[in-house]
């Protein structure tokens, strides 16, 4: 189904505003595309502005806003049981930003989906915003990691130098470099994480807790 040009008139959506909320989910389950844009509309700046305080990015804002509605509507069936649906759209979205902010967040230097953007983007002072929040969080784990895990992490991601140089240039065997890069990457990935999730529990509790 398309978010953009739902199959409903405005005096249709006069009557559903008078529908206890539970009845609307079941109408959604047996498919009304009218009660799913209903929901649509009542929510969607909920989860519009849980994403900009994350994001500070007007387009990945609106992705992650259709993402959370798409899910809701391709897994329609599972609102049969639900009793409270800002609870269960809580769930979704939290899900679906956390997936979202890992994906752009994953280590191979951090958001540069965004960084790419910003150079044909009018949203210049957001992406930039967004990408030095990131890229501040990746510095923070590279700092965290031990010694030799951090050099190898530099010389290969700053530097740009290739696995058996690395290896010469600081004295260890091949092997050993490629196990410090690996448990270099997992802590990274651990420690970016991390954030992420505490970011999206604080903004939750900001814009989807009532």
């Amino acid at each position: 189904m398309s978010l953009e040009n739902p199959q409903y008139t405005p005096s249709m959506t006069s009557d559903l505003s008078i529908l206890p909320e539970k009845e609307l989910l079941l109408n959604v389950v047996n498919g009304d595309e009218g009660s799913f844009r209903y929901l649509f509309d009542k929510y969607r700046n909920k989860i519009y502005s849980l994403s900009m305080y994350l994001t500070h990015s007007e387009y990945i804002s609106e992705e992650i806003t259709q993402e959370v509605f798409m899910k809701i509507w391709v897994n329609r069936k599972q609102l049969d049981g639900v009793e409270y649906f800002n609870a269960y759209l809580r769930t979704i979205a939290s899900h679906v930003a956390s997936n979202y902010l890992k994906r752009l967040a994953n280590e191979k230097i951090i958001l540069q989906k965004i960084a790419n953007e910003t150079e044909h983007s009018s949203e210049t002072t957001g992406n930039t915003i967004i990408y030095n929040e990131y890229q501040a969080i990746l510095e923070q784990a590279i700092q965290s990691l031990p010694s030799q895990q951090k050099k190898v992490y530099i010389l290969s991601r700053h530097e740009g130098l290739k696995q058996d140089d690395i290896a010469k240039k600081m004295n260890l065997s091949p092997y050993t470099v490629k196990e410090y890069m690996k448990n270099a990457l997992h802590t990274i990935r651990k420690f970016v994480g991390g954030r992420i999730e505490l970011a999206i529990i604080i903004a939750i509790q900001i814009f989807l807790n009532d």
